[in-house]
């Protein structure tokens, strides 16, 4: 059983890449930006506005329940909640992280920004871990 997970995990995150190299590709072809700029909008846009956000998710819901399961569990979501939430989360989250800072006197730039995300990510993941051992 375990296996099979890894599988499908490593399925998603091959169809997920090649969904994004596909959109890459998409705005080369239609907007006037090279293929390495399209894919820094794309890849740039998922650590910023999702990935936070998708860690997080776990945190508060470890389980992912099937999207026609009709039992009620208390901590678990189906994977349209979770990306929604996960959008929402990031969105939230990302934002008050980057303006705290800058109150604190950290200046907005991209490499301060993109390790403010970094930051979170790396403290979201370590509070999984944590969730996940003492289980």
């Amino acid at each position: 059983m375990q296996n099979n997970k890894l599988n499908n995990w490593t399925k998603g995150i091959l169809i997920a890449l090649a969904s994004l190299l596909l959109i890459s590709l998409a705005i080369t072809l239609f907007a006037s930006q090279t293929f390495l700029s399209a894919l820094r909008i794309v890849f740039g846009s998922v650590y910023v506005l999702f990935l936070p956000g998708f860690i997080i998710s776990y945190i508060f819901f470890p389980e992912t329940k099937e999207f026609d399961s009709k039992t009620k569990e208390s901590k678990s979501i189906d994977w349209i909640e979770r990306i929604a939430l996960s959008f929402a989360l990031s969105i939230a989250i990302v934002p008050l992280a980057v303006f705290y800072l800058n109150l604190v006197g950290v200046k907005i730039n991209l490499l301060n920004s993109s390790l403010t995300i970094l930051g979170i990510i790396v403290i979201s993941l370590g509070i999984l871990y944590y969730k996940i051992k003492s289980y």
